[in-house]
């Protein structure tokens, strides 16, 4: 059983940060037909992140590493909201906001068919429960591939396979059990710690985007910009996030600090490769759950664009 340090507690709530990012630029209506392709599995997939109120407890496994998670999951008009809390090793808990999704970004999941093959595997169960497994494979070395089991009643993904290129399992995480919310539960939930309660609406969100002066001149192809933020309040760096509709990278760049240890080269733990970079007086940090060859070139590719 692993030991939960801040570390790996970053690590851990990844995976309910996929969830919600995973496939972040569709919304279907509960009223839509029963899906009957991989794509509308995943688009089905999205739609019920963002309409299911949940909570459960999660196990994660990297190599020999095993941890256990609980999460509450709320979501409405305003956004998500998920609380996680470690089960296991030492007791932490991070509460998650997310703002409601964009509709412009809704062009990114259509394409994932050119960067992945899709394919159902037929039924399986997990967390008690029967499910839709679907197979999500890259066309090239820039991504891993997928295995998620579905819940067919809600749609829910209750267990995911992360795979490298030889179809190893490097990653996963399963639900053990799942319970749906009622409004009453949810309103419980909320009034159990007040810090749940949801952050005040945000009235325009492209606010919230900043251009930035920093370009990747050698993008993998089908990895888009989903967000930007240029000094990043209290936080001294620059954060942007690109994505493939699957796979997510954070960029991260800062001044160098005179008494501080540069990263550079490549370093791998678990699924989650980072590089970094020293340029033009910035530590460029590039973070993913990718291949060291995404990392890699699109760190060494990062450059100073014109001033915004």
């Amino acid at each position: 059983m692993v030991v939960v340090n801040q570390a790996n507690f970053k690590v851990l709530n990844r995976f309910c940060t996929a969830l919600l990012a995973l496939f972040f630029t569709v919304c279907a209506s509960a009223s839509e037909p029963e899906p009957v392709s991989p794509l509308q599995w995943l688009e089905r997939m999205s739609a019920a992140l963002q309409q299911q109120n949940y909570q459960g407890v999660f196990i994660y496994r990297r190599a020999d590493d095993l941890a256990a998670m609980k999460v509450t999951h709320v979501a409405d008009e305003q956004g998500t909201r998920e609380m996680l809390e470690t089960l296991t090793g030492e007791k932490r808990s991070e509460l998650r906001f997310t703002p409601p999704v964009r509709a412009d970004g809704s062009h990114q999941f259509a394409s994932i068919d050119h960067y992945y093959s899709l394919q159902l595997l037929g039924n399986d169960r997990a967390a008690g429960r029967i499910t839709q497994v679907v197979s999500v494979l890259p066309r090239d070395e820039y991504r891993y591939g997928y295995r998620l089991w579905l819940d067919q009643a809600t749609v829910l993904l209750l267990k995911s396979d992360l795979l490298n290129q030889k179809g190893d399992v490097i990653q996963q995480v399963m639900f053990t059990s799942l319970e749906l919310l009622s409004p009453e539960q949810v309103a419980d939930a909320i009034d159990v710690d007040n810090s749940f309660s949801m952050p005040a609406p945000v009235t325009n969100i492209e606010s919230m985007t900043p251009k930035v002066s920093w370009i990747v001149e050698n993008l993998p192809k089908g990895f888009v910009l989903l967000d930007a933020y240029a000094n990043s309040p209290n936080k001294g760096f620059d954060h942007s996030v690109y994505s493939d509709g699957m796979a997510s990278v954070s960029v991260f760049i800062e001044r160098t600090k005179s008494d501080g240890e540069a990263f550079e080269g490549v370093s791998r733990m678990g699924a989650v490769s980072a590089f970094g970079n020293v340029y033009a007086g910035y530590q460029i940090t590039v973070v993913g759950d990718v291949p060291e060859v995404t990392v890699t070139s699109i760190g060494k590719s990062i450059r100073l664009g014109d001033a915004q």
